[in-house]
């Protein structure tokens, strides 16, 4: 067996025996150690949530007074938690927004988790450019959604988009770390965006040009947690 291969079971083998639905449990659980993104009675917003292995994490982390709603448009099986929420939605469907904010009420998540992807198609280009359009969608509702001074943490497959939503994350918060989390394939093109410090306001969208943007380094040429590109470090 293959050593990624072997780390890949070891995390579902500790999945198993500790309750979490998915090994994914331990990415979100491995960023939050470092960053301490989600604190006790933290409202988290937990954004293509299936099968509920981060609003696991999230809900131990937030405790009774603390809430979590899931979003996912695939059906989440309850976690049976008074602090845990869940929308069967579409974050693309009209009234989507409206729905979520009705679940919050009058105040803002702490923190927004993003753990998204589309239906693959197995034609890589168009699955990147899919990928980081749901970025975007959820970036636009960050005015609305985050409270200043909050934290987001976004899955993000590796591409030639992916720069332009690097440079607009940049933009909207103090601080922007590129993460791939020990429990993380080292051989997936997923990175996690993991953005403190939220200025209010997101730049609108634009096209950026090659020499702008970001490289988008591949993980393998990266450490096995922490993934820096050039322009991040300036930050």
């Amino acid at each position: 067996m293959r050593l990624d291969e072997a780390k890949r079971d070891h995390f579902r083998k500790l999945a198993k025996a500790e309750g979490y639905r998915s090994r994914a449990a331990y990415k979100l659980k491995q960023i939050n150690d470092k960053y301490h993104l989600i604190r006790t009675n933290s409202s988290v917003v937990d954004i293509g949530c299936a099968p509920g292995g981060w609003l696991e994490v999230a809900s131990e982390i937030v405790g009774e007074r603390g809430r979590v709603v899931g979003v996912d448009m695939v059906g989440v099986k309850s976690l049976d938690r008074k602090n845990v929420r869940v929308l069967k939605e579409d974050i693309t469907s009209m009234g989507f927004f409206d729905k979520l904010k009705t679940e919050l009420g009058k105040s803002k998540a702490d923190c927004v988790l993003a753990d998204l992807s589309p239906k693959l198609s197995g034609i890589w280009d168009m699955d990147h450019f899919r990928q980081i359009e749901l970025c975007h969608k959820v970036v636009d509702m960050l005015p609305e959604l985050l409270v200043e001074n909050g934290s987001c943490v976004m899955k993000a497959f590796h591409g030639s988009d992916l720069g332009t939503l690097i440079l607009r994350l940049r933009a909207s918060f103090g601080r922007l770390d590129v993460s791939k989390p020990e429990a993380s394939r080292k051989e997936s093109s997923e990175v996690y965006l993991v953005s403190t410090q939220f200025k209010g306001l997101v730049p609108a969208r634009q096209s950026v040009s090659q020499e702008e943007a970001p490289k988008s380094e591949s993980p393998e040429d990266s450490d096995e947690f922490v993934l820096q590109d050039d322009l991040l470090r300036e930050a």
